[in-house]
């Protein structure tokens, strides 16, 4: 079975337009962005880690799954080990989580994500492999 590409669960241009948007070099985002799906998909995979994330936090961030992807709301500090582990700058690390979230908003309708709780943490979209 082959894996679907790591930045799958993102429209086409989202990249590009969340970079412009932020005044990031738009290669530098898709590379940040692939980076955070692989990582995650490698150490400790991306089901592993959204039942990890459901059983640990006092509210369970899952927001939607889908066959292609799994909807969060996390904890900001979630971002912080990420935007570390990958060498994200604090903008950086602010344009991933605009993505994120931009993206999550774009789906929510038709995953049935309720995005009214990204008022209080911050989205994750992890692109099923």
């Amino acid at each position: 079975m082959t894996e679907r590409d790591a930045l799958d669960a993102f429209d086409a241009g989202l990249v590009t337009e969340v970079a412009g948007d932020r005044d990031i070099d738009p290669d530098r985002l898709a590379t940040l962005a692939r980076t955070h799906q692989s990582n995650v998909r490698d150490l400790p995979g991306v089901d592993d880690i959204v039942y990890e994330w459901r059983t640990q936090f006092h509210q369970d961030p899952l927001l939607a799954r889908t066959t292609a992807a799994y909807y969060l709301a996390l904890p900001g500090h979630v971002w912080d080990e990420f935007a570390d582990d990958i060498g994200a700058s604090d903008a950086e690390r602010a344009a991933l989580v605009a993505l994120h979230g931009r993206q999550t908003r774009i789906d929510a309708d038709g995953v049935g994500a309720d995005t009214a709780r990204l008022e209080t943490s911050e989205p994750v979209v992890l692109t099923r492999p």
